[in-house]
């Protein structure tokens, strides 16, 4: 008799424990964070003097040793400066700082449609491709973001619309 009641308590305890799923949570973020406080003094001030007239800037950690600045130009452009932390990159007379002018266009792309990404996407736009979709000839665009440090590709139509 013990014997089955040994069997049938290990029986449900082995179904209770079976039966279990494992908690999973996934979140996204819709925000981004703002650096700004958190880039080296020394940086911002080289920023600032460098660039007087840039009054929008959005500050990003490219790992433990970069920084870049994200910010528009007057011709409709992104450009962004990266910025070395060692402590011989930030001697004073010393630049080691460069420009990359963004978006990278891979393909030709009119200016309507780059004006449109910048505005739609604006700091993370990193690059546009254009591809035709079918015999008709209609277009449509790849444009890639840098969202927090992570690249995603999203793709555009001729109408400046997002597509999904």
């Amino acid at each position: 008799m013990k014997k089955i009641f040994c069997a049938a308590i290990m029986g449900m305890a082995v179904f209770t424990l079976s039966a279990q799923q494992p908690v999973v949570y996934t979140t996204t973020s819709t925000t981004t964070v703002d650096y700004t406080n958190q880039v080296p003094v020394v940086i911002r001030t080289n920023f600032q003097t460098a660039n007087p007239t840039v009054t929008e800037v959005r500050w990003m950690p490219l790992s433990a040793d970069w920084w870049y600045a994200s910010y528009a130009t007057d011709n409709n452009r992104m450009t962004r400066v990266y910025y070395n932390t060692q402590p011989w990159y930030m001697e004073p007379g010393r630049d080691n700082s460069f420009k990359v002018a963004l978006p990278v266009l891979n393909t030709y792309v009119p200016e309507d449609v780059i004006a449109a990404a910048i505005r739609t996407y604006g700091n993370e736009l990193a690059g546009i491709t254009a591809r035709k979709l079918d015999a008709n000839g209609m277009t449509s665009y790849f444009v890639t973001l840098i969202k927090n440090g992570v690249s995603e590709i999203v793709e555009m139509n001729t109408d400046k619309t997002a597509m999904k």
